[in-house]
């Protein structure tokens, strides 16, 4: 979907309304982009501040606040136009709804990437697909923003125009908007989900708008999120591990005949799959806004030219020890499935999903530690300080966790929730940030950096805990795991806090897993466990971003802001299916 305003749960679907009559919605277009000429352009618009432009564009032209919705997107569309129409059309994206469709005449077929449109021409689908290709569109007839995302992060399009109905557009708000991708959207004037209708009208004078600059541009993250793709890819991974690797092992089948190489050959192919790419991301980002400030965030950096091989290893070597512990707590949760496939314990065996952890664990230590020429001994000797560190407290908050699943206990407390939440999760985040501000010239404050990524570990492993109880999750089958398998959840610890323990403890555990699962979701329902933790989230978001308001460079502060964003980006959708 286009990056669209969010809309308030509060505000329900009352403000969701799209105008019937398209004389009223051209003269809301008019005056909303009027009111969008004034926006600064550095920065994309917040939810709140469309919110309170729409709401003026409503007031002077007396319609009603059930417009609001409409209204936000035509803002949010006047504050992207130039921009949108300043990329070619061959680098932008069109993103149709498969509501659009006649289901009952439609011969096309659907898989998890979307429909395959056959050019039946029974509905508009067609026509706009072919209008769209014959421009360089990249196209896409599906729901959701995932696929959409990652045509932009592998750089198959720079702008997208998305069509979709309100609600669509309000879920996929965040997404985009914090990645700062210039798009255009029209709402649908019917809904349903069957057989909606666009105005098609529209949509192809869309397609067809240029202009040959913007006048202004927006800062953006996607330069620095597709060079830390890059870096994964097989050649450029290749440069990086070339003297730490046995060759032959980078090239090999992940079960080579040869047992001298499964070792390598299986810890390769586990680095090399996929993933967000978050933490070596985070160190790229550091290091980049560190050494070239907001430069290195202009849509069309050149940001391969910003990062030296050193930083690019030290990516390596900050994702090879995630991609450790991902195994090691793939077994210790018996989980079978990550990335699509079977996990390493799964595909390879306990014991050499074990080994390979611990090779990962080494080649981490390696890449970092001969970057010593190119970063000086003092600042290779800091970065591995810092990583053992942040090594053993991952270790000890696993392990506490690990103590506490199944310990039929009431003397689990929030803040027992809470540092095992930060141990496991802080280190990652503040060792990743460390070491990229570390290699680069800048200063910056320590202390800061480790109670920002205290709270932000903090908040991310409560986000964790309620969205295991997701109602509205695709994997039914696994909700309320933490439940039934007894781990310390801050929800388990707040229902606790509030009486809930005998309640708790009366359960029976010979029950079916959906009866256990019931019966817990009802006490922390009951305890106002899923609000406290919902409010926590809140405060522990609200330090975190005024933490990042204090640091400096200001260009860090930007980072942490997104991070902050990108991490715990507002769930009030699934919180409601709580």
């Amino acid at each position: 979907m286009s990056g669209q305003p969010a809309l308030q749960p509060s505000e329900g679907d009352y403000i969701k309304r799209v105008p019937a009559d398209g004389r009223v919605r051209d003269r809301i277009r008019a005056l909303a982009a009027e009111a969008a000429c004034g926006m600064p352009r550095d920065v994309p618009p917040t939810r709140e501040r469309l919110s309170e432009l729409a709401g003026q564009v409503l007031a002077r032209l007396g319609m009603p606040e059930e417009y609001l919705g409409f209204t936000m997107v035509a803002v949010s569309n006047g504050f992207w136009r130039e921009q949108f129409e300043a990329i070619p059309t061959n680098r932008r994206l069109l993103l149709l709804p498969r509501c659009l469709r006649h289901p009952d005449r439609c011969p096309a077929e659907t898989d998890s990437v979307g429909l395959h449109c056959v050019g039946c021409g029974a509905c508009s689908i067609s026509g706009l697909l072919a209008q769209a290709r014959a421009l360089g569109y990249e196209t896409i007839v599906a729901e959701g923003t995932s696929s959409v995302i990652m045509k932009v992060l592998e750089g198959e399009a720079d702008a997208i125009l998305g069509v979709a109905c309100l609600d669509s557009l309000d879920e996929s708000f965040d997404q985009v908007a914090d990645l700062g991708v210039p798009n255009q959207a029209v709402p649908l004037l019917t809904d349903g989900c069957v057989a909606t209708e666009a105005e098609s009208e529209l949509i192809a004078e869309l397609l067809t708008a240029t202009r040959r600059r913007a006048g202004a541009v927006t800062r953006t993250p996607i330069p620095l999120l597709r060079e830390t793709r890059a870096i994964f890819e097989p050649d450029a991974l290749r440069q990086v591990l070339a003297e730490h690797v046995d060759e032959a092992a980078l090239d090999a089948d992940p079960r080579p005949g040869d047992p001298m190489l499964v070792t390598e050959s299986v810890g390769v192919d586990w680095l090399s799959r996929g993933g967000k790419r978050l933490r070596p991301f985070v160190t790229v980002a550091a290091y980049t806004l560190g050494e070239h400030g907001r430069a290195a965030l202009e849509p069309d950096a050149s940001v391969a030219k910003l990062v030296p091989p050193s930083v690019r290893a030290l990516a390596v070597a900050i994702e090879a020890l995630h991609k450790a512990s991902l195994a090691h707590d793939d077994i210790a949760d018996a989980d079978d499935r990550r990335y699509g496939a079977p996990t390493l314990h799964r595909a390879h065996g306990v014991g050499q999903a074990l080994n390979v952890g611990d090779w990962l664990v080494g080649l981490g230590y390696r890449l970092i530690a001969a970057q010593r020429d190119a970063l000086g001994a003092e600042c290779v000797s800091e970065v591995l300080a810092h990583l053992s560190q942040a090594q053993l407290e991952l270790c000890r908050g696993q392990g506490a966790e690990l103590e506490w699943t199944g310990l039929e206990s009431a003397a689990l407390r929030p803040v027992h929730a809470l540092e095992i939440g930060a141990l496991k999760t802080a280190p990652a985040f503040e060792i990743a940030l460390y070491a990229g501000l570390r290699a680069s010239a800048t200063s910056f404050d320590r202390p800061l950096l480790k109670r920002y990524s205290t709270y932000l570990g903090e908040a991310y492993q409560v986000l964790n805990d309620l969205e295991d109880w997701r109602l509205d999750r695709g994997n039914k089958a696994s909700l309320g795991r933490d439940a039934q398998s007894g781990r310390p959840t801050i929800l388990r610890a707040f229902a606790i806090e509030a009486g809930g323990w005998e309640r708790l403890a009366a359960i029976d555990r010979r029950a079916t897993p959906e009866e256990i699962v019931s019966a817990v979701r009802a006490a922390y329902a009951d305890t106002g466990a899923f609000e406290k933790a919902a409010e926590l989230v809140k405060r522990l978001r609200d330090r975190c971003l005024s933490l990042a308001d204090e640091a400096t460079p200001e260009a860090l502060g930007e980072l942490l802001r997104f991070l902050v964003r990108a991490i715990l980006r507002d769930r009030r959708a699934a919180a409601r299916g709580l």
